[in-house]
């Protein structure tokens, strides 16, 4: 376990798979005392970073995950249907939902690929998540094909193509990092149909790192 408190805040850091509970606990205590905002830094199947403004909510959610410690999550993508008058919903989401499109500087467009039955990344906007978090490369993790990040993310895409409207859901998943490291991201998104340039179908996803509807843990 790590504890830093400096002009940040407080940050607390653990794994889950092997707890010293009696640490736990009186952490749980000194943070009552401790310099906010906290955050909270536990590693299950990948590093999941929380942030409280609150001492008491931070204490409350370090007892909670004290009783989490023997969970083992099967998952590592979550995804919850959120209706989209979801009163959290981010600006830039509003819009694409309202305006059913979305800025090509905030979003990604996925097309359709015939010969390999899958969706591909075929832009990456340079204020998008992905660009903010991993770049602009087409060969950095959430742009890749044929993992269980991707076979869940994009199975509403054809949903959105054939209803022609926009779509918006929460999602939380456990993702490689450029550092190497597996984190887990929570975010909210719209995906809205679109037509590419060569004519074929295809989609196009503005998402935004936030507090989302799923708690794995």
């Amino acid at each position: 376990m790590k504890i830093l408190e400096d002009e940040h805040g407080t940050t607390v850091r653990w794994g889950m798979f092997s707890p010293n509970w009696s640490s736990l606990y009186f952490v749980a205590e000194w943070l009552l005392s401790a310099r906010g905002p906290f955050h909270l830094q536990y590693y299950s199947a990948g590093w999941f970073n929380e942030r409280h403004e609150g001492c008491w909510a931070a204490a409350d959610r370090v007892r909670h995950l004290i009783q989490k410690s023997d969970v083992q999550l099967v998952q590592s993508v979550y995804i919850a249907t959120v209706p989209k008058t979801h009163r959290d919903v981010p600006s830039l989401l509003r819009r694409a939902i309202n305006e059913s499109r979305a800025d090509e500087d905030c979003s990604v467009d996925c097309t359709y690929d015939v010969p390999s039955r899958r969706f591909r990344v075929a832009r990456i906007g340079p204020q998008s998540t992905i660009a903010k978090l991993w770049g602009v490369s087409p060969g950095c993790y959430p742009c890749r094909i044929g993992h269980a990040y991707d076979q869940a993310v994009s199975q509403v895409y054809s949903q959105v193509m054939r209803a022609g409207e926009p779509h918006y859901d929460h999602v939380y998943a456990a993702m490689v990092s450029t550092r190497g490291d597996v984190v887990w991201v929570p975010y909210q998104r719209v995906v809205v149909p679109i037509e590419s340039g060569t004519g074929r179908k295809a989609v196009r996803i503005v998402t935004e790192v936030s507090r989302v509807e799923i708690s794995p843990l």
